[in-house]
């Protein structure tokens, strides 16, 4: 009965070190995602800024390279106009261009599993 008892107790030990190696296990790879999706966040962020900035002092260039031919209000209105249309095909294409790529990011993301933890045993004490 001893013996039992004892084979019980490890067991129940065996099984209480699974359970906690589990727990660290899940909070390192939804910590590990957690910062890629952050860092993603706020790369795309800054690239934007960046963008924004650049095709600002890209839009007044054009502006002035035209304004050479035409009157500068018809150049602000073509620049303004093709921004307009840039927007209009962003929207009839918004699915193609924003929501599958994220979709793809976000489930490649949290719903692969980890390759380092793949077929490896849990060391033993």
């Amino acid at each position: 009965m001893g013996d039992k008892n004892e084979e019980l107790k490890t067991t129940l030990a065996n099984a209480m070190r699974l359970a906690r190696l589990y727990a660290e296990n899940l909070k390192l790879i939804s910590t590990e995602k957690t910062t890629v999706l952050l860092s993603s966040g706020v790369l795309a962020v800054v690239l934007l800024i960046l963008a924004a900035c650049a095709l600002f002092f890209c839009s007044i260039a054009v502006v002035y390279l035209l304004a050479s031919v035409l009157p500068i209000t018809w150049c602000f209105l073509i620049v303004g106009g093709f921004y307009i249309l840039l927007g209009v095909v962003a929207v009839l294409l918004r699915t193609t261009l924003f929501v599958n790529p994220i979709a793809r990011f976000l489930s490649r993301l949290f719903l692969t599993p980890p390759t380092d933890f793949k077929n490896k045993e849990i060391e033993k004490p």
